[in-house]
């Protein structure tokens, strides 16, 4: 099972509503085989070594990052919500 992993700061509520709007949104497209798990940033070295995608509400540095980053914040602010969907959605399609 492939992950997607969204990180925040603390790990908590932000990180909770992400992480829910995605499941639901994978859910509506029948896309299978994706695990979506939240974190806080301290606590995301070692979940995001297995990570295919990562979703986030702060500023990471790629180059600390395997996986692409996906930028999370319109998810929760609504602001062009779909276009981030789709990204997601996309990238679970050529993620092997």
């Amino acid at each position: 099972m492939k992950k997607i992993l969204v990180i925040c700061a603390l790990g908590y509520a932000t990180s909770t509503m992400i992480k829910k709007t995605i499941e639901e949104f994978l859910r509506e497209k029948g896309t299978e085989g994706w695990y979506v798990d939240a974190v806080g940033l301290n606590m995301s070295a070692v979940p995001a070594r297995d990570a295919s995608i990562i979703v986030t509400s702060l500023e990471l540095n790629a180059k600390d990052y395997t996986a692409p980053i996906v930028n999370g914040i319109s998810l929760i602010s609504g602001i062009d919500k779909e276009a981030t969907l789709h990204e997601i959605y996309e990238l679970t399609r050529t993620i092997n």
